[in-house]
C-alpha cells in the first residue's frame, strides 16, 4: 500500500513541477511581448504550444497513476 501511495506522490509532484515551469515560461513570454505584429503572432505560437505541452504531459501523468492503480489492485480490462 505504502508503495502505490508513493508512485502517487511521485507523479503528482511531476505534475506540479511541469505546470510550474510551463507557468513561469508564459510569465517570461508575457513580458517579452512586443508591439509588433509578428512578435505577438510568435509569442502567441509558442503560448499555444506551452499549453499543448502542459496538457499532454498532464494527460500522460494521469494514465501512468491509472496503470499504477492498476498494477496495484490487480486490475485487467
Amino acid at each position: 500500500m505504502e508503495k502505490i501511495f508513493k508512485a502517487i506522490r511521485h507523479k503528482i509532484s511531476q505534475v506540479a513541477l511541469s505546470l510550474m515551469i510551463v507557468g513561469l515560461l508564459l510569465l517570461a513570454l508575457s513580458f517579452l511581448t512586443v508591439w509588433t505584429e509578428f512578435m505577438a503572432k510568435l509569442i502567441l505560437g509558442v503560448v499555444i504550444l506551452l499549453l499543448a505541452y502542459a496538457f499532454l504531459s498532464t494527460a500522460f501523468r494521469l494514465w501512468k497513476i491509472n496503470q499504477e492503480i492498476n498494477n496495484f489492485w490487480k486490475i485487467k480490462k
